[in-house]
């Protein structure tokens, strides 16, 4: 693997409604994606050999999600229902609020201990999830024991009977109130909430459709204070979104429970912080509870962008970067066969095609649409994998993916979907945008490609929003996230850059749905890229980097999945620099210059992905500018990244010139 890079029960993607003042909450409605939307023209083939057990019959099994592993990972790993950590056994449960430990290159929540709890069980499975919640059914001999609901921002564990239960706590707990009981585990206080329950011993007795709530209590908190406000038990979570002028809004609804206890993802003003319910200390930075039944936030709107505003540049700079568009235009080699190197290739010459049209070349356009044509349609053929092993598509109807074959960093199993498939969403609109003709052509797979990674289908063969998690605002890398930290994304700019490539996908075909749908992605993966791994303001004490390259359930590296070297750490999370990255990459100079001073400066020009490093300082100020013109004028390019060309180079250098000037 590269980089650790169905139905969803209860999930239906909706638009808020626009208003003068304060958003009202909106009325669900459905997508509006096709049956299929090209999923059923592929191939049937089973790829992966992952096992997919503790899954409930009709569900997809939910790869690329915060809680994949209950389902894929043979020995139960730890999940992080933020700010939790929750520990699943066959008889139960580990519920812990993990201390944060900081080293010079991690901050780590992983789970520890906490507060045992047994449930009798002898097994359990997934039988409901959506991206934020997921619903375990425990069962024994005689059958279903309990469901157990846990989510991202749900600050209680919630277990509701199906019939009577016993709680076997592994700590001493002592009775606050009639209903409510609180244990206290290495110094971290849990509480227990479970109206018409009994305790006697180490055992909370549930009747049969009773439920009990476990939560930890956040220093400043008390047992009482949560006991109060927490309302009833979450049962699944509902998302919602809109586009609102220059914001991008996200409504996540915690459906059962009414007002209750929530917690915001750090750094999100999602609701009213409830003071005396205390503050959760995490890696991602200081969080207080709220009482409410959403959290709802914004982030600035980003629009989509394929071609830089190149009107401003003088004849000679002009001059010259017309004559290296002609020279990469003629040089494209044959894309590689599979989806993340191919599709690299692909972006790279649909960049030239964009370069070309916005210069107004036309001959120089049509000749890369040509070159674009030649290599993308090999992959056109929704049935090629029939005659052919490589450079197509199937469909594996066992873990309900659209994967390509070859397939390339574990995409059998679901890793890395949306980084490989953005590229080719970004080369088909380019072309599509220059050859409308050809949209027809490109719409089979194209559809099963959008259909894979965020809309899914109607028919619930592949469910919507695949890997991306509305609750902290970015996506998930790894499919079956086999890792006792939870899953992980590494390229947040290759995450960008496959929701702006769904936009433009959008705009060439006109499906207005799916065009708001990846607004808000693009908008929301955006502000994540920022916030949590460029410029992050929350980095605590004894944390000795300007930037996170690794962002986990539990926890934040400065590593890679590839290279230890300074420039590929902050790299990655720049390519494909392009358009939409001076959308969000061009925020705060300052800090820029530190990132790359961190890097290496000017010496990390030349290391792994050094290119993109030397671009991103052209963003830091007229001496970064400066350094990036001087490396730009002698790089070769076979020193480029196979996703860059020496006029993509000079084109963004051009473009942060104008920008700046």
């Amino acid at each position: 693997m590269r980089r650790a890079g169905a139905v969803a029960v209860g999930l239906v993607l909706t638009l808020l409604v626009a208003t003068a003042c304060a958003p009202a909450t909106p009325a669900p409605v459905a997508t509006s994606r096709p049956e299929s939307a090209g999923v059923r023209e592929l191939p049937i083939e089973q790829i992966s050999t992952a096992p997919v057990g503790r899954l409930a019959d009709g569900l997809a099994p939910p790869t690329s999600r915060w809680f994949s592993s209950l389902v894929f990972s043979a020995d139960p790993q730890p999940v992080y229902p933020y700010p939790l950590a929750f520990g699943p056994r066959a008889d139960g449960f580990t519920l812990q609020l993990p201390p944060v430990a900081t080293t010079a290159t991690t901050i780590a929540a992983p789970l520890t201990g906490g507060l045992p709890v047994g449930l009798g069980a002898t097994q359990f499975s997934v039988t409901a999830y959506d991206p934020v919640s997921v619903t375990l059914q425990y069962a024994d001999a005689g059958g279903p024991l309990a469901d157990v609901t846990i989510a991202e921002g749900a600050a209680a564990v919630a277990v509701r009977a199906a019939r009577e239960t016993t709680l076997e706590v592994g700590a001493p707990f002592d009775s606050v109130t009639e209903s409510v009981w609180s244990a206290t585990v290495a110094g971290q206080e849990y509480g227990i909430r479970s109206p018409d329950s009994s305790a006697e011993g180490s055992t909370i007795t549930v009747p049969a459709g009773g439920w009990a709530q476990l939560y930890a209590v956040p220093d400043g908190g008390s047992v009482t204070a949560w006991a109060t406000a927490l309302g009833d038990p979450v049962t699944g979570v509902t998302v919602a979104h809109s586009i609102e002028g220059d914001s991008a809004r996200t409504r996540l609804a915690y459906d059962g429970a009414g007002a209750t206890v929530l917690v915001p993802f750090a750094g999100h003003d999602a609701c009213a912080p409830d003071n005396e319910l205390g503050t959760f200390t995490t890696p991602y930075g200081d969080t207080t509870p709220c009482v409410a039944e959403a959290l709802e936030w914004t982030v600035p709107a980003i629009e989509a962008a394929s071609g830089y505003d190149l009107d401003g540049i003088d004849d000679a700079r002009r001059a010259a970067l017309v004559d290296q568009l002609d020279v990469d235009i003629r040089a494209v080699s044959p894309a590689p066969a599979d989806t993340y190197f191919g599709g690299k290739s692909l972006a790279r010459t649909a960049a030239m095609l964009s370069l070309a049209a916005s210069l107004g070349e036309d001959e120089l356009a049509d000749l890369a649409a040509d070159t674009l044509t030649d290599q993308l349609e090999p992959w056109l053929d929704p049935q090629a994998c029939r005659a052919q092993a490589e450079r197509c598509f199937v469909y594996d109807d066992r873990l309900h993916l659209v994967v390509g074959k070859p397939a390339a960093f574990g995409a059998e199993d679901g890793n890395d979907h949306h980084f490989h498939y953005g590229y080719f969403l970004t080369a088909a609109a380019a072309l599509a945008s220059h050859r409308p003709d050809m949209t027809e052509q490109l719409s089979p797979v194209m559809g099963a490609l959008v259909a894979d990674i965020a809309a899914g289908t109607a028919d619930g063969e592949v469910p919507p929003l695949r890997v991306f998690d509305p609750y902290r605002g970015h996506s998930w890398a790894a499919g079956l996230a086999p890792f006792s930290d939870g899953n992980n994304q590494e390229s947040s700019s290759e995450a960008v850059a496959a929701w702006n490539g769904m936009a433009q996908w959008a705009e060439v075909t006109g499906d207005a749905t799916l065009a708001d749908d990846a607004t808000w992605l693009l908008s929301a993966e955006a502000d994540a890229a920022t916030r949590l791994w460029l410029e992050p303001d929350n980095l605590p004490a004894g944390y000795a980097q300007s930037i996170v390259s690794l962002s986990w359930s539990d926890k934040r590296d400065y590593a890679t999945w590839f290279s230890a070297e300074p420039s590929a750490i902050l790299g990655i999370q720049l390519l494909p620099l392009g358009p939409v990255s001076l959308a969000y990459l061009a925020g705060d100079p300052e800090r820029i210059a530190v990132n790359v001073a961190d890097a290496g400066g000017a010496t990390a020009f030349d290391g792994p992905l050094g290119d993109s490093v030397a671009q991103y300082a052209a963003l830091s100020g007229p001496e970064g500018r400066a350094a990036a013109e001087t490396w730009a004028a002698s790089v070769p390019a076979d020193d480029l990244d196979d996703g860059s060309s020496l006029s993509g180079v000079l084109a963004w250098l051009a473009a942060v010139d104008l920008r700046e000037n």
